[in-house]
């Protein structure tokens, strides 16, 4: 489920801007594009594609005192921007090795 509170089919994946952000950055490790290139690139796209929604969470947040409930969601939240970024960044190595990519 998503933040909308419906199922998350093939459909509704591939308009989202990360499955194309993960799946770019996959395809530019495939021909050897350098993790630090990549995994900056990924983490900055990830995290601001998931800033809106903690924008809007901060005023509820400070109103119920959860500042550093909303502040541990955030760092969370960057541990697996970074996990998906170097998880695709293996993937697209992986598949170069694989396929005989040079």
């Amino acid at each position: 489920m998503d933040e909308d509170g419906k199922p998350l089919t093939v459909w509704r994946a591939l308009r989202a801007a990360e499955f194309w952000l993960l799946l770019v950055a996959a395809i530019a490790a495939v021909f050897r594009v350098p993790w630090w290139v990549t995994v900056p690139l990924v983490m900055g796209g990830l995290s601001i594609s998931s800033l809106p929604k903690y924008v809007e969470l901060w005023p509820r947040a400070r109103a119920v005192g959860a500042e550093l409930e909303w502040w541990k969601t955030v760092g969370l939240s960057g541990c697996n921007n970074l996990a998906a970024a170097c998880g695709a960044h293996v993937l697209g190595v992986f598949i170069g090795w694989f396929w005989g990519v040079p």
